[in-house]
């Protein structure tokens, strides 16, 4: 289950089945005038591997390969040129996630919208870090999490997921950014579908606007001191659970909350990285016939 080079070539196969007619006879996304030691579809599908067999670490999983896999890869590149070029390929690693979500859009009528805290930076360095500050566009904010009914320094993960757990979209905004303005700048809805959120995303003018554009249903709990207030329907909230549930397995198999990145590009490439790694795993899963969401044997097949 936790062999690396079977689950390697396993995720290497599946990348190769998605990419295929983009990469040239040699596994590159490019043209390299000199020939690299790894190809860009290893690159790729070892940055998913690594991330699902929840090795989050690039020492320990350089110790591994160099210990216990010494063929695998008969030409290693070295680490910080393996960090630049996932960085690089950031853009092919989404796209596992969107291919996955559009094969499996059918198996659900119902999506999920909600976010996450990703803290980069603890309380006490509120005053003195320095990491993550190269740009003020993408520096971190401080912002308050209801759930741990605490502040945090970082960002946000917002997802979009069908009902069964596939991704649909994802976007990291400031930890101060109201979850609502990323619902309004949400784009490629799937139409038809029924979007499930929590108070934070009620907004009548919203609610039309998603409707008129994408023909997708927003219904969101009303506030109990509205005066139109409804009792939200009881298979809303089932379907909502789906979320926590998604949620739950980012931060315990994935290891989301548990970040070594020092920029904002190698922290979206991370998350990146462990979203479609989320989406090899409920791939795997309906090929074999299996249920979607869970993914902690989905490697065990």
């Amino acid at each position: 289950m936790h062999n690396i080079k079977t689950n390697f070539g396993r995720i290497y196969r599946i990348c190769k089945e998605f990419f295929e007619g983009e990469v040239n006879t040699k596994g590159n996304f490019q043209f390299y005038p000199k020939a690299t030691a790894m190809a860009d579809l290893e690159i790729v599908a070892l940055a998913c591997t690594m991330e699902a067999l929840g090795i989050d670490s690039e020492n320990l999983l350089w110790s591994k390969l160099k210990k216990d896999y010494p063929t695998l890869f008969n030409r290693l590149i070295c680490r910080t040129r393996f960090n630049r070029r996932r960085r690089r390929l950031q853009p092919y690693i989404v796209k596992i996630q969107d291919t996955v979500s559009k094969r499996l859009e059918n198996q659900s009528q119902a999506m999920v919208i909600d976010s996450i805290p990703v803290p980069v930076v603890k309380m006490a360095r509120e005053r003195t870090y320095k990491a993550f500050r190269k740009s003020f566009d993408t520096a971190p904010a401080k912002g308050y999490s209801a759930v741990n009914r605490g502040w945090f320094i970082g960002y946000k993960l917002h997802v979009v997921i069908f009902d069964n757990g596939v991704v649909q979209q994802s976007g990291v905004t400031k930890g101060n950014i109201h979850d609502i303005n990323y619902l309004k700048g949400l784009r490629n809805l799937p139409s038809g579908k029924l979007l499930l959120g929590d108070r934070a995303y009620r907004s009548n003018s919203l609610q039309m606007d998603l409707f008129d554009n994408f023909k997708v249903k927003l219904r969101v709990p009303f506030r109990i001191n509205q005066h139109e207030y409804k009792k939200h329907p009881k298979k809303y909230k089932s379907k909502r659970q789906m979320v926590e549930t998604f949620f739950a397995q980012m931060c315990d198999q994935l290891n989301l909350k548990r970040n070594y990145a020092k920029s904002f590009d190698g922290l979206v490439t991370r998350l990146t990285s462990k979203l479609s790694a989320m989406s090899i795993l409920h791939w795997i899963n309906y090929l074999n016939g299996r249920k979607l969401a869970q993914i902690k044997h989905a490697l065990s097949f």
